[in-house]
């Protein structure tokens, strides 16, 4: 803290942006995990989209 205090650094500022930071990446990781559950839920309920047009 002493460090910080000595070369000026804002320390409010900091932590919010580092608050911000780690906010939007926990938002990112849920809205992930919700969207892969729904679909892979879509896929098992309806197929895959575009299996029917799939040669192999």
């Amino acid at each position: 803290m002493q460090k910080a205090r000595d070369l000026k650094v804002n320390l409010s500022a900091t932590l919010k942006q580092v608050l911000k930071d780690k906010l939007k990446s926990v938002e990112e990781e849920r809205w992930k995990k919700e969207n892969i559950a729904a679909y892979n839920e879509f896929v098992a309920e309806n197929g895959c989209i575009g299996d029917e047009y799939r040669n192999f």
